[in-house]
């Protein structure tokens, strides 16, 4: 018996290294994200990166109460670690669920969004840099028509190299007058960027709703583990009280019997 329980105090430990990983994690990428945003004064943009925060601190703790309660056997450690274990499993496996849900309308969605800020000429200039940095890098021009998107003002990240210039099938000619026509032609990307985002945005939610389900599963294990061992600990101690033996003291003298001969016959 004590051999099983060695074994899973160990898996229980496995378990929260684990978690102390993804808690880390959390924090590192908090950090990332500070950095990045350390110019940023409103709280609309810093409130997710102090959730970050909070997450990975909580994650930390609940891996120290595990580990720690399980190594010292510490019985209130455990029942505060299966009680959060509890709470996040039911955190956790609502975002999971509503996730899977939301999935088959991503595409419907990201499209309402993608065709309310068109046309991309009269967005703001945020905007248009970010639009610019992906067309540049993704070979791609406007949202969901094309160079036409950006009405007259198409920007220079749409044009295409000079030697993709001729393929038919990546650039297209926007239309101008005869004399532009004539003396050059300026070549643009043909596809648009949108099919593009919502292939991205769709791995994003893939990845995002799987790593939301493994964590559900890891907290069920969390739950287990810590059941089994807060019961092992309540058997060791109601084994401890049956088992325990009972001196009694008595400071009346010891009662001697006596030993009396038999005559022979």
């Amino acid at each position: 018996m004590a051999k099983g329980s060695s074994v899973l105090r160990n898996i229980f430990g496995f378990f929260n290294l684990l978690f102390a990983i993804v808690g880390a994690i959390v924090i590192v990428l908090a950090i990332l994200v500070h950095v990045h945003l350390s110019n940023v004064q409103e709280f609309e943009k810093v409130g997710g990166v102090v959730i970050l925060y909070v997450i990975g601190f909580i994650t930390l703790t609940i891996s120290f109460l595990g580990a720690y309660g399980a190594f010292r056997q510490v019985k209130w450690m455990l029942i505060v670690f299966l009680v959060l274990m509890c709470v996040g499993f039911l955190f956790l496996a609502r975002i999971a669920v509503a996730l899977a849900i939301m999935r088959p309308r991503v595409n419907s969605i990201a499209e309402e969004q993608l065709d309310a800020v068109l046309p991309l000429d009269k967005t703001s200039m945020d905007f248009q840099s970010i639009m610019d940095a992906f067309q540049s890098s993704m070979h791609c021009c406007g949202l969901s028509n094309g160079y036409k998107d950006w009405n007259e003002n198409v920007p220079e990240s749409c044009n295409c190299p000079p030697p993709e210039e001729t393929m038919n099938d990546v650039c297209v000619a926007i239309p101008g007058n005869y004399l532009e026509a004539y003396f050059s032609q300026r070549m643009v990307y043909s596809q648009s960027c949108g099919p593009i985002l919502l292939t991205l945005l769709k791995t994003v939610v893939d990845g995002v709703m799987g790593v939301f389900f493994g964590l559900t599963a890891l907290t069920v294990l969390g739950i287990a583990i810590s059941s089994c061992l807060i019961a092992h600990i309540n058997k060791n101690r109601i084994a401890g009280v049956m088992f325990k033996p009972t001196l009694v003291f008595s400071t009346s003298p010891p009662q001697y019997n006596e030993l009396v001969n038999e005559p022979y016959h």
